[in-house]
């Protein structure tokens, strides 16, 4: 495997008391496999995302659990480890949105070209802009563009080159936070085409957060759908979709309008996500599930596993 995860707790320090944003989940990634986080906003799938390269704010903190990439627990390493060994070699981040990872006064060139001299992988500025070029032609931006500004790039070549800047180290698993939010639908279609072609060409691992089950239904392996900090199903793109166990899942689905199949209005999801600071009892989709029932109130529910290694945790899993 190239990323683990067990039993996972971060939480956070706020004004208002501690907030566990993620409550002990299980995730694994195999050699050249692409899953995908889902759920909503406050969901914790951004904060999971961000303790893998240990990445969290200063108010962050995990209390729980291992994060191991390629055998490596990076949660037992300190900030010089972590620089030196994982951020770039083992795990490539792409963020949100381009504009605020890419310094605005320096050529996008120069910017990568540190990285990789900082990593010793030029031993001189003129052969790490030769290598800084490379990663733009593997992302789709002429060479010529390492003397271009960020400015001077459209957002969705301001992407390939925060693409750019994430694989330049060759990591083993790229970290992708929604990142075709701020693109329109045609540019957001061809950054998801590229990353599926870094895959191949790589033999990468992607771990894509997004909020839109539809589009990670087209691209991933696999999808984790999470809610209110913990893993409600997870488990093979196509059965999920097809089929999916939880309930929440249903929901997230019947949100999603439906551009080929049969005309109908999308259905949001009665109610809101809840206050991490006092979650619900039980399950914590009760209070806007419509299978709910008293069991549901009072304890944790339990693991539903298939032979496929899908997973859900629900005491009502839906039948297909």
């Amino acid at each position: 495997m190239v990323l683990k995860i067990d039993g996972l707790i971060i939480e956070y320090r706020t004004l208002r008391g501690p907030l566990k944003a993620v409550d002990g989940v299980s995730l694994a990634i195999g050699r050249g496999e692409w899953v995908s986080v889902v759920g909503e906003s406050g969901s914790g799938k951004t904060t999971l995302a961000l303790s893998i390269p240990r990445l969290l704010p200063a108010n962050a903190t995990i209390v729980g659990g291992t994060i191991e990439i390629e055998g490596v627990d990076v949660t037992r390493l300190g900030e010089d480890e972590l620089r030196r060994r994982v951020r770039g070699r083992l795990v490539g981040v792409v963020f949100q949105e381009p504009g605020a990872t890419l310094d605005p006064l320096r050529r996008v060139g120069d910017q990568i070209a540190e990285a990789l001299m900082v990593h010793g992988l030029a031993s001189t500025k003129e052969e790490a802009l030769r290598l800084a070029g490379d990663a733009l032609e593997k992302v789709g931006v002429p060479r010529e563009r390492v003397s271009s500004y960020p400015f001077q790039l459209s957002g969705g070549q301001r992407q390939r080159v925060a693409i750019a800047a994430a694989i330049a180290l060759e990591p083993k698993l790229l970290v992708a936070d929604e990142p075709t939010t701020a693109l329109d639908v045609v540019v957001q279609s061809r950054i998801m085409d590229l990353l599926d072609k870094l895959r191949d060409d790589m033999d990468l691992s992607i771990l894509l957060v997004t909020h839109d089950i539809a589009l990670a239904a087209e691209r991933s392996d696999r999808i984790a759908v999470m809610y209110a900090g913990k893993l409600a199903e997870e488990g093979p793109a196509g059965e999920i979709v097809i089929g999916p166990l939880h309930p929440y899942t249903r929901g997230l689905l019947d949100a999603t309008p439906d551009l080929w199949g049969e005309r109908r209005k999308p259905k949001p999801i009665p109610g809101s996500p809840p206050d991490l600071r006092n979650p619900p009892s039980g399950c914590r989709f009760h209070p806007r599930c419509p299978l709910a029932t008293s069991e549901c109130k009072e304890r944790e529910p339990p693991e539903v596993r298939e032979s496929s290694g899908r997973r859900a945790y629900c005491f009502h899993p839906l039948t297909r």
